[in-house]
């Protein structure tokens, strides 16, 4: 009698549609949306993204504030593909989220995670990772924690891991411990921490893995070292980029040990609040005053370690002996320990010991707990499974409003993502008192000439931080878009008052000076910004302008040169160099110029014209 075929399981197929499906449609609005906030400085107005010498520049040099050249290479590569179009780089972060969500699960399911659906689901829908997704920029989050996941993924193929086909030894053997899959893992690493280098846990992450299975050995720690290596070289040249770019005298946080400790301990209860009951989300937070003489200050750091003890102390036998329900009690600790333990550790690099940029303006942020999420994530859906087991349709119920609540909010919090103007609004009802917020709306007002609102936007941010060079800035640039030069300048000035080396300060007080017939006022602040930063092509070529307007032809014709050699393909910069050429009486020089204007741009018919006038000039010079 022939035996009936076996029929395919295709509930994983299910499970695996409906997660795409879902993370889709929650992130759907993301795909209408524009830029936001720095996408200028990381993609739409960055000159290594748009350069053909891009790539080496994210490589091998070190004129970038960050050193996380995978990321940067994906922008390099999509700026050929669809230059200014928001759309395709919202369509890369949503695919690339759908697909770390779908190796999320395939790890958890590879650990023999209950619930590991359900956890997946909860991760991939979280409005907490809506910033990490939203926000172009953070695209950075995304790269390290595809190659983060895809590291674990290889990891967890070795015998070595206690998860591969066989279970490890204590002292696993060479042959045993799966080369190529490690190697493969450590590759994927190097990668992660090349994207962003918040994933530097990951070592930490593997020996909790091995600890789950048997005791942590010698030889696990060897074979952990290279990772570990990584991680600190990695880790201290993002250290090194984030110094070098701040001026000398500039700060992130003027903040002791002690305070950054318990700031520490507040950020663990703080982020799992969020992912607890993510609402109030909020693009930036209001600035922590941790004051050490605050008692309040020193309960979450107590706390959380002391959270810890107890987890440690409930989970301190190992599961053994013939007692089912003990065995089952010790490794419902035994999880709750990993996934607190887990949630702690990556949450490390963004506690507040190491300073990061954006931590002057808050120090918590959505996007910074996109890795530690999956800790809580899959600590639920653990938990659910144990309930599904004991009340089905109750556990049910509570899964699917969860993640339709879930959803729901991604879907309302996406749109406020939809442009800057948008985003900055509503970070002000959360957060009304943030000087960065009114300050960047009061630069898309004056943008938009709606100078009277983004005036008040400016008076705003300086009544809230008065020391604030770049709010005064930007209130002269406002102004000075109005036409109102004589009332830039003052704004300019004090900008320069409170930061001296503040470039662009220094060019745009010269162009407003220039105006105003100010030449030989103007001239010394084009020289500052130059001196500030050799490399401002602008402020070369205003230079020059200012000193063609007071006569002094052959220095102006120096700094245009000067300007053509940082940004060659400026036709305007090439204009006005050969026009001084030509005014100088170098004909032959002049000549040049205009053919090489006319080659880029052969219908410019100003161009032909001054061509046509320097030939004339040149063949029959006056008398």
């Amino acid at each position: 009698m022939a035996s009936t075929p076996a029929i395919p399981d295709r509930r994983p197929l299910a499970l695996a549609a409906l997660l795409v499906g879902l993370t889709a449609i929650a992130y759907l609005p993301t795909l209408s949306n524009g830029f936001v906030w720095d996408d200028d400085t990381s993609l739409t107005l960055n000159r290594f993204v748009k350069s053909a010498d891009g790539l080496r520049q994210f490589w091998l040099t070190t004129h970038t504030p960050d050193y996380w050249p995978v990321t940067a290479t994906t922008f390099w590569i999509e700026w050929r593909l669809w230059g200014m179009n928001a759309l395709g780089y919202h369509a890369t972060n949503l695919s690339l989220h759908i697909i770390e969500v779908l190796m999320l699960w395939s790890i958890l399911r590879r650990i023999r995670l209950p619930g590991a659906g359900l956890a997946a689901l909860l991760f991939a829908v979280h409005p907490v990772n809506v910033e990490s997704v939203a926000w172009v920029t953070q695209r950075k989050n995304l790269m390290a924690m595809l190659f983060f996941l895809a590291s674990i993924q290889c990891f967890l193929q070795t015998k070595w891991s206690g998860f591969g086909e066989e279970a490890a030894t204590d002292r696993p053997s060479r042959s045993s411990a799966g080369e190529g899959w490690y190697w493969l893992g450590f590759a994927a690493f190097v990668l992660a921490l090349l994207s962003k280098g918040s994933v530097a846990i990951l070592p930490v992450v593997m020996l909790g893995f091995i600890a789950w299975n048997r005791r942590v050995g010698p030889r696990d720690l060897v074979r952990v070292a290279p990772f570990l290596v990584a991680a600190g070289v990695l880790t201290l040249v993002d250290i090194w980029f984030q110094k070098h770019y701040l001026a000398p005298d500039q700060t992130v946080r003027a903040a002791g040990l002690v305070e950054r400790a318990l700031g520490a301990g507040a950020v663990v209860w703080f982020y799992l609040g969020k992912a607890l009951l993510p609402i109030d989300l909020t693009f930036i937070y209001p600035v922590w005053h941790i004051g050490t003489a605050n008692p309040l200050w020193w309960l979450p750091l107590p706390a959380a370690i002391g959270l810890a003890v107890v987890l440690g102390w409930k989970a301190r036998l190992r599961p053994s002996g013939r007692d089912a329900a003990n065995f089952a009690h010790r490794e419902i600790w035994r999880g709750a320990l990993f996934a607190w333990g887990y949630f702690c550790v990556a949450l490390l690099p963004v506690m507040g010991f190491a300073d990061i940029y954006f931590m002057q303006f808050s120090l918590v942020a959505d996007h910074y707990q996109h890795l530690a999420l999956i800790g809580i994530a899959a600590l639920a859906g653990a938990g659910w499974a144990g309930w599904r087991s004991r009340s089905a349709w109750a556990a049910w119920t509570a899964a699917i409003l969860a993640v339709a609540a879930l959803a729901g909010l991604t879907w309302r919090q996406c749109l406020n993502y939809r442009d800057a103007e948008t985003l900055f609004e509503a970070t002000l009802r959360n957060n009304p008192g943030s000087p960065l917020a009114h300050n960047n709306l009061g630069v898309i007002f004056a943008d938009q000439h709606r100078l009277r609102e983004a005036e008040a936007q400016f008076e705003v941010t300086l009544r809230l931080a008065p020391g604030s060079a770049g709010a005064q800035h930007n209130f002269g640039l406002a102004l000075a878009r109005e036409g109102r030069w004589a009332e830039a300048i003052p704004r300019y000035e004090q900008a320069l008052r409170l930061k001296p080396d503040f470039v662009n300060a220094h060019d745009d007080l010269g162009i407003a000076l220039m105006r105003l017939g100010r030449e030989g006022e103007a001239i010394p602040q084009f020289e500052a910004a130059i001196g500030l930063n050799p490399d401002d092509a602008e402020a070369h070529c205003n230079l020059g302008i200012a000193l063609v307007r007071v006569d002094r032809l052959a220095e102006a014709a120096a700094q245009f040169e000067a300007a053509l050699r940082l940004d060659p393909d400026n036709a305007n910069t090439r204009s006005d160099l050969a026009n001084t050429l030509m005014h100088s009486g170098r004909l032959p020089e002049a000549i040049a110029q205009f053919e090489e204007i006319l080659q880029s741009h052969p219908d410019d018919a100003g161009a032909r014209s001054d061509l046509e006038a320097a030939r004339r000039a040149l063949h029959n010079p006056s008398p």
